[in-house]
């Protein structure tokens, strides 16, 4: 075999593996070689990241890093920096409404303790979700204590309604309460966006996501043209195949534990992948940004912008 032979191999084997040519026997003809010398799609696609609009930045919990997360503060500065990709996380009251909270509890970010399933929603739209938040170093007055006596946790139908049209939402489903997905469903329905474009990070949008595999059966039986992706640590067979029997859109692991050989295999499987858990590490940044992810979730977008614009 010559070189031309190899490198024509070698072009379609990583064709085949990201869907772009069936699976079958591949036969080196010259009417072959010309299909792969034109075809600029395959190429393009086999290039990372040849435009760095590509990569999806994804307020996580809003542009938390500096305002309190999961606040309308936090998303409106993530529209206002430019960013219309953000995620925020959904579990619902004592009285079953469905509010933004990421913890099992309160304690860390409003001036109460509890579980947010124990707490009734007139209790939680009287706490304040800003007082706790210092921001960066510390910096009182510009990001500090006081910076937000206002801030309240939203209700997902508040939220629904003020980003209806602006934004694509990335909503993890954190509980794992049976009526989640259901009653999640319902505030979708009220305000439009189930009707939302889905499949990708175009704005205005919808992707649902969860750790929970059983919350993702849940929502996808009752939502099956919306967008799923399933949160994990760490991309292996089982997964991808657990995924793909769902019909999963997405599969979202770790930015410090996954592999440029993982996406492969998970787009091979026509999964989309994208990360999380980039913290403040901005060598777990680069690391998701080369690895052929479509995008991560961060607290910093803004400087993250500014690290990818650099590479």
């Amino acid at each position: 075999m010559n070189w031309r032979s190899c490198w024509l191999y070698y072009l379609a084997r990583r064709a085949r593996l990201y869907g772009l040519l069936p699976e079958r026997r591949i036969h080196f003809s010259k009417f072959s070689l010309q299909i792969l010398l034109h075809s600029e799609s395959i190429l393009t696609y086999m290039t990372p990241k040849s435009n760095k609009n590509d990569f999806t930045l994804i307020a996580h919990r809003g542009a938390s890093y500096d305002a309190p997360e999961n606040t309308f503060e936090a998303f409106d500065l993530a529209l206002e920096l430019g960013f219309d990709n953000f995620e925020t996380d959904v579990q619902l009251t004592s009285d079953g409404r469905p509010v933004l909270v990421h913890d099992d509890t309160l304690d860390r970010t409003t001036d109460t303790t509890g579980l947010v399933k124990e707490t009734s929603i007139a209790k939680i739209k009287s706490l304040n979700a800003g007082l706790w938040f210092e921001g960066p170093d510390d910096s009182a007055g510009v990001h500090g204590v006081m910076a937000y006596p206002e801030a309240f946790v939203p209700t997902l139908d508040d939220f629904l309604e003020r980003y209806a049209g602006k934004a694509h939402v990335h909503l993890e489903l954190k509980s794992t309460d049976v009526e989640l997905a259901a009653t999640t469903k319902k505030s979708l329905e009220k305000w439009g966006w189930l009707d939302q474009h889905t499949g990708d990070s175009i704005a205005p949008g919808l992707t649902i996501s969860s750790f929970r595999f059983e919350q993702l059966e849940r929502s996808i039986a009752i939502m099956p043209n919306t967008a799923h992706g399933w949160l994990m640590q760490k991309i292996d067979k089982a997964s991808l195949k657990a995924a793909t029997d769902l019909g999963l859109s997405g599969i979202y692991p770790n930015a410090g534990k996954v592999t440029e050989r993982q996406i492969e295999r998970a787009n091979a499987a026509g999964l989309v992948v994208r990360t999380w858990g980039i913290a403040d590490s901005k060598a777990a940044l680069r690391r998701a940004y080369r690895s052929g992810a479509v995008g991560t979730t961060v607290d910093w977008p803004a400087k993250a912008r500014e690290i990818i614009e650099s590479l």
